[in-house]
């Protein structure tokens, strides 16, 4: 097994520039551990969040920064909302990133992203077509990539003339991929290519099983070998001396989340597709490590629950543990990242599940 954190940033409001170096500070620390991955979520502006909580709607530009601070890192988006931008311009900044990290540090992670209208029509977009747009995107992206000529577009969402995509990716015909997705038609075409499956770190082990299971019949059928090392899964996880002790130093923070988060109808989405409650209150994060989608306690705690999770959604190639959170303090969040790298992955990097 292979381990990353997933930067999913959510900051109480200070300033931005704040925030993006405290997101910073944690990539660079993971780099030291040796973590291998990073993905970073492309989070936009939403009403709830005004004044409240600071976001990185373009996670490229932190990606190039912090790719001068650290050394083999690899970072990519998780995810990048391809169906809101005209793809020439996302084929041009991909490929201008996966040459400023340099190395092939860079990994094209892709999406539709949280399921609100919102980001669909505020650029006079419709929401209802952002998979069929999405996958005509992704098609367009990749000729840009390619195409040796200038070349024109007739969709029938993107339309172009005379496409000079420059520069072309580092590595041809392009970097590594990646999706989150509950598409069938996306699943098809990841595991078709091999690209790399991302789940979401609320997303339940049986659920991740079912997708998984999926997604490597489909790899398999197409000639990949061993398909399910490039499903990448992810959960909260913080160490302390204690369960108890995590708890209470997570219980602000969470609490200040989910308040948030319940304005903008994420508590209804967890209870409609996860069938979860969870109370707009300080029990909050009780509810959470109840149903396992946060791990937290001593190492050892941590390391059998996350063993029970690969089991339970059948097995995964890469972990990422959540980070961007302003849990207790920069030193405590440090040390559980550190003590993960200690004393968990020992533990776990054994576990591969090849078929």
């Amino acid at each position: 097994m292979d381990f990353g954190i997933f930067s999913n940033g959510f900051r109480a409001h200070t300033s931005a520039s704040q925030t993006y170096d405290e997101d910073i500070h944690e990539i660079v620390l993971a780099d030291q551990l040796g973590f291998r991955d990073c993905y970073i979520s492309e989070h936009h502006g939403e009403p709830p969040y005004i004044g409240r909580v600071d976001t990185i709607p373009v996670p490229e530009l932190l990606m190039c920064k912090a790719a001068g601070l650290t050394k083999q890192i690899r970072m990519g988006a998780a995810v990048k909302l391809i169906h809101l931008q005209h793809p020439v311009d996302v084929a041009i900044q991909a490929a201008i990133t996966d040459h400023l990290l340099g190395n092939g540090r860079f990994i094209f992670g892709f999406g539709s992203g949280f399921n609100s209208p919102l980001f669909s029509e505020e650029r006079g977009l419709t929401y209802e077509d952002r998979h069929v747009r999405l996958a005509e995107s992704l098609e367009v992206i990749l000729k840009c990539w390619e195409a040796k000529e200038p070349f024109d577009w007739v969709g029938k969402y993107w339309n172009g003339k005379g496409i000079v995509a420059l520069p072309k990716p580092a590595t041809a015909p392009h970097m590594p991929m990646a999706t989150a997705t509950d598409s069938e038609v996306m699943i098809k075409i990841a595991a078709e290519r091999g690209y790399t499956l991302l789940s979401a770190f609320l997303e339940p082990a049986p659920r991740l099983r079912a997708k998984a299971a999926k997604y490597a019949d489909i790899a398999r059928a197409a000639g990949h070998r061993n398909p399910r090392r490039n499903v990448t899964a992810s959960r909260i996880v913080y160490i302390a001396n204690s369960r108890k002790e995590a708890i209470e130093d997570m219980r602000a923070a969470v609490t200040y989340e989910v308040s948030v988060q319940a304005e903008r109808g994420f508590l209804k989405m967890l209870k409609s597709v996860f069938n979860l409650d969870v109370p707009n209150d300080l029990r909050a994060i009780e509810a959470l490590v109840e149903a396992d989608l946060y791990i937290l306690g001593d190492a050892d705690q941590v390391a059998g629950k996350l063993k029970g999770f690969y089991d339970a959604s059948g097995g995964f190639g890469t972990f990422l543990m959540v980070t961007g959170k302003d849990w207790a303090s920069r030193e405590k969040r440090d040390r559980s990242m550190r003590l993960f790298m200690e004393q968990v992955a020992p533990q776990l990097r054994h576990l591969d599940p090849v078929d």
